[in-house]
């Protein structure tokens, strides 16, 4: 939601801000776009912990709407890769 009061994401596309290894980096980029007011959420390549090094290969989502994907590379644009 932005500072207008609207609901935009109605309209927006969900889209894939990028793609981390482990299941832990993309719960701690989650949470900071959260924290910032940016509806984030993950897909797990780990077919929900039974296959943890899954990850590794194809790598975690971190998934936006299109309206924040700009916004959201300047909020994780600090964050250090693990």
């Amino acid at each position: 939601m932005r500072g207008d009061g609207v609901d935009h994401h109605d309209h927006d596309k969900i889209v894939e801000l990028c793609r981390v290894h482990g299941r832990f980096e993309a719960d701690v980029m989650v949470a900071k776009l959260r924290a910032n007011g940016i509806t984030a959420s993950t897909n797990y390549a780990d077919a929900g912990g039974y296959l943890p090094r899954s990850g590794l290969l194809g790598g975690n989502q971190i998934l936006v709407f299109d309206c924040d994907l700009e916004r959201a590379n300047e909020v994780l644009a600090d964050t250090e890769p693990a």
